[in-house]
């Protein structure tokens, strides 16, 4: 089973996964809880098309781009959730090997079943950032079951 939230085994939200993973896999550098995070393979969905990729293909996409760059950090703007679905706002900044900033802003809508990730929708990721973005990064809207 996937991620927890109690002793009970009862798997997490699709936000606390989606949340976990942007803000712990990928700005703590915890590559190792794709393990705990994603299903054995994710689809991610993409304007005209989309792909299969394994955990470890997954994990790897975040570790390379790691490797390529001094600094990443993701924002979640607003994350919104209802079933199985849990949609983010984000907006990564992004500090490259020469020093200089670079930021991309996007949406993404994830699919969560049983406490793991498996489907993602991406739409093309903006090289700006959101007008917004200024104090709290994190503008949170709990569905009724979560508030």
């Amino acid at each position: 089973m996937g991620t927890t939230t109690d002793p009970d085994d009862v798997p997490a939200s699709p936000r606390t996964v989606v949340e976990r993973y942007n803000l712990e896999l990928w700005n703590e550098r915890r590559f190792e809880l794709a393990d705990e995070l994603l299903a054995d393979e994710m689809v991610r969905h993409e304007p005209g098309g989309r792909t299969v990729v394994t955990r470890a293909q997954a994990r790897r996409r975040v570790e390379d781009l790691w490797a390529s760059v001094r600094h990443v950090e993701f924002r979640l703007l607003h994350v919104i959730a209802e079933g199985e679905y849990c949609t983010i706002v984000y907006q990564a900044d992004i500090v490259l090997p020469d020093g200089s900033a670079d930021v991309i802003s996007s949406i993404e809508v994830f699919r969560v079943v049983d406490g793991r990730i498996v489907a993602v929708w991406n739409n093309a990721h903006e090289h700006a950032a959101w007008p917004e973005v200024g104090g709290d990064a994190v503008d949170a809207h709990p569905t009724a079951q979560e508030a």
